[in-house]
């Protein structure tokens, strides 16, 4: 102690200064160093917090400064390795082990700790997706999901979310808020749904092999398909009432009538590129096209509103463009489709002519085998996802205004 005292009275000004800012470094480097934290009363949530300040640890032994940098620039050093309470709160939110996500279904995640796919190019102007909530989780209670095969919107910001195992239908409000609708039958493995109109809607059943449109309130109006269908899968309406329902194990797109009479399938059964193998999901968009997941083909087709086959897009593989199984789909107001990339887990873009343009979202970021993807009218993006099933809903934002408000 007498050594040390003696040594910092023969310091300068600024080696004092100097010295009592490493000291400062070194206790803040080994309050939030993993050993620090880790033991065994600590949390699978403290325990990332950990791994953070040890990744903070190393950056700052790597950049530690000499002797010769100024005292302002040491300060602002010690700034660089403080935890944000941000960093805290995305690590916390993210962890679907914690106690509080148990009681809590649906969770906000700040848009500031969310880092999303880079642009591919730099000149792409289409706004960038940052995470805004996630809805769910495991489970057979209220809010939780065991399969969500589906996703579709609805007004001011709610969400419809089909969940077959199970076998109910459930909407989320703009702030999470959950309730089921409850069907006066037996919902037997609903696998997508559409909007009809502001208090209809749709619904495919794999177990009854048809289509019923209920209510909002669960009553049903009226069904159809029961002997037409094998497997019905995904379903679309148009701007005339007329629903577009596929079917994967009879591998037609079949298009029908506001009140349920067959009118005329899809494609030229005598033109290899227009068949389908395997047709999931199917969208239309806002100019009219009718758009179809050919999952069994690797690719999407597209087909005017008369039902005259236009072009397809992709094939199978991992590079940029290419699919493993698409899934849902969906499109925004200029026509740019998107597209869930089930087996690459990812979300791609492509432009209303079937152009890549980029990734918006991948495993990078979380995302696992995605199946059900919507687009509402104030360009919020909802996905179905996890890892076996889907058990989750993510949303994204497209709107800049109201990221910058978060």
């Amino acid at each position: 102690m007498e050594l040390q005292h003696r040594r910092l009275s023969c310091m300068t000004e600024q080696e004092h200064n100097l010295f009592e800012l490493r000291e400062k470094m070194s206790a803040l480097m080994k309050s939030a160093s993993t050993e620090e934290i880790i033991n065994e009363q600590t949390s699978p949530s403290q325990r990332k917090i950990g791994i953070i300040g040890r990744m903070k640890k190393k950056l700052a032994i790597s950049s530690r400064p000499n002797s010769s940098q100024s005292c302002s620039s040491l300060e602002s050093n010690v700034d660089a390795l403080s935890i944000s309470p941000c960093e805290h709160e995305l690590e916390l939110s993210s962890d679907s082990s914690s106690e509080e996500d148990e009681d809590h279904p649906h969770r906000t995640v700040p848009r500031t700790c969310h880092i999303n796919a880079v642009f591919t190019f730099d000149n792409d102007s289409y706004p960038r997706a940052n995470l805004m909530q996630i809805y769910g989780c495991e489970g057979r209670q209220k809010g939780c999901f065991k399969d969500a095969t589906d996703v579709q919107c609805v007004d001011k910001g709610k969400c419809i979310v089909t969940d077959m195992i199970n076998g109910r239908i459930s909407t989320f409000s703009r702030n999470g808020r959950t309730k089921v609708i409850r069907c006066s039958w037996a919902l037997r493995e609903p696998w997508a749904t559409t909007v009809v109109s502001e208090n209809k809607i749709a619904v495919t059943s794999r177990k009854d092999k048809n289509v019923s449109v209920i209510s909002m309130n669960g009553d049903v109006l009226f069904s159809f398909g029961s002997r037409f269908f094998q497997c019905p899968c995904g379903i679309a309406v148009d701007k005339n009432g007329r629903f577009i329902v596929t079917d994967i194990l009879s591998n037609e797109v079949s298009v029908f009538s506001p009140e349920g009479k067959w009118l005329f399938n899809l494609g030229d059964p005598l033109s290899p590129v227009q068949q389908f193998c395997c047709p999931r999901y199917v969208h239309v968009s806002a100019f009219g096209d009718i758009i179809v997941c050919d999952s069994g083909n690797h690719c999407i087709k597209v087909f005017n509103e008369h039902g005259n086959f236009k072009f397809t897009f992709g094939q199978y593989g991992r590079q940029e463009g290419a699919f493993k199984a698409p899934y849902g789909v969906t499109s925004d107001g200029e026509g740019n489709i998107i597209v869930a990339d089930h087996y690459n887990d990812r979300i791609a873009l492509f432009s209303k002519n079937g152009e890549f343009l980029r990734n918006i979202v991948s495993s990078e970021d979380g995302l696992f085998h995605p199946q059900g993807v919507a687009l509402s009218s104030d360009m919020r993006l909802f996905v179905t996802h996890g890892k076996l099933k889907a058990t989750e809903v993510i949303v994204y934002s497209f709107n800049d205004d109201e990221n910058e408000m978060l």
